[in-house]
């Protein structure tokens, strides 16, 4: 019963399928009435609605909803902004700030979209994205990286991106 392997007809041990639910399938939610100090670390979907000080890094797609406030340090893949943020962010994919959103401070994004309405008072920095080759656009066409031309001095390829 315990600690015993099932056997098959064959006699063979039996494998037990262990099935991932991958990270976005965690949330993490921290409503208008909550109010966090420290480091908070979150996998998956992430919503704010509370208030938080010092340090939030998220694995996944962080909201901060139209009543939060946010004093800190912010690394995610993807941030969309309702509320108020005052610090550092750093985004790997997309940040969004909204009409209703104000941001003091400086962000580094590959894509970064201020919708009409939205504060933003600080520095953005437009980072690239990782890799090219295993990049795809919003429109789903993808990137192709062609060799250099013959007798070029350089030892790397440029990139050369075909629609």
């Amino acid at each position: 019963m315990f600690g015993k392997n099932q056997q098959n007809k064959n006699g063979q041990s039996a494998q037990k399928k262990i099935i991932s639910t991958g990270r976005d399938a965690a949330v993490t939610i921290l409503t208008s009435g909550c109010h966090f100090s420290g480091k908070l670390y979150c996998r998956g979907s992430s919503r704010i609605g509370g208030k938080i000080e010092g340090q939030i890094i998220s694995e996944g797609i962080l909201i901060i909803e139209e009543g939060a406030t946010i004093l800190a340090e912010v690394k995610a893949d993807e941030v969309i902004i309702q509320g108020k943020v005052n610090g550092r962010l750093e985004a790997k994919i997309r940040a969004e700030l909204y009409p209703q959103s104000r941001f003091d401070g400086d962000i580094s994004t590959p894509v970064l979209v201020i919708n009409e309405g939205a504060q933003f008072n600080g520095r953005s920095v437009m980072s690239p994205v990782a890799s090219a080759s295993t990049h795809q656009s919003s429109d789903s066409r993808k990137s192709r990286i062609l060799p250099m031309a013959a007798g070029a001095e350089s030892s790397a390829a440029p990139e050369i991106k075909v629609n």
